[in-house]
């Protein structure tokens, strides 16, 4: 499974997961990269695995148009 489909499937299970999605796939190209600096600067010092696999998570639905792709795996486009 690769990451686009292991992160819709945990969509389908955290619905707090899909929420954040649908937020950053209605967000602008300018909002986007303005969202990753903050999330980069606030895994900055996290070394968790909690936190590694949150920042996994927002690093792959900012890139490129990924969260439109994760919506329309789950149809939710």
């Amino acid at each position: 499974m690769g990451d686009l489909e292991y992160i819709a499937k945990s969509c389908k299970e955290d619905k707090r997961l899909l929420k954040i999605l649908k937020d950053v796939a209605n967000m602008t190209k300018e909002e986007k990269e303005e969202f990753s600096r903050k999330v980069r600067s606030y895994f900055m010092d996290k070394n968790s695995e909690e936190d590694s696999q949150a920042y996994r998570f927002f690093k792959i639905v900012l890139e490129n148009n990924n969260a439109e792709r994760i919506l329309k795996i789950l149809g939710d486009d």
